[in-house]
């Protein structure tokens, strides 16, 4: 009996994974997509302009043209050490690759080297992807 059990739990705890697997990964699933950069606090302003000046008006234009919802820059005021931060929010998947697509594809056409020169400020960055499970007032529909 015991060793039904184990594998039964087995076998629960895989579909488990296996199912929420598949949910966060839905096509159909808006999303949250966060980069959290580490910037020295000398460096924050730096990284700021070049946000403000190069990053922010093909932004604009993307969220325009309805490739993404909206986007924002944040830093925090208390808090951890992740102070130089970016959101994106998506229909989903596909619709937040084609964005990336088009918006990497501006910035090297309009400013080659921008991406290397903000960057060179991080000591670490991550990205993370969420499923907006609820959001009000409700996202725009394409």
């Amino acid at each position: 009996m015991k060793m039904f059990s184990q594998f039964f739990a087995l076998i629960l705890v895989a579909f488990l994974f296996v199912s929420e697997s598949n949910l966060a990964q839905s096509n159909d699933q808006p999303l949250l997509i966060v980069s959290f950069n580490m910037v020295p606090m000398a460096d924050v302003g730096k990284v700021n302009k070049m946000v403000d000046s190069v990053f922010t008006p093909i932004l604009k234009e993307l969220v325009d043209e309805k490739f993404i919802y909206s986007f924002g820059f944040f830093s925090h005021t208390w808090g951890d050490e992740w102070n130089s931060n970016v959101w994106y929010t998506a229909k989903d998947m596909s619709s937040f690759d084609k964005f990336w697509d088009e918006y990497v594809s501006r910035m090297n056409k309009r400013h080659p080297g921008a991406f290397a020169a903000t960057t060179k400020y991080f000591q670490a960055h991550k990205d993370n992807i969420y499923t907006i499970r609820n959001q009000y007032p409700v996202a725009p529909q394409k």
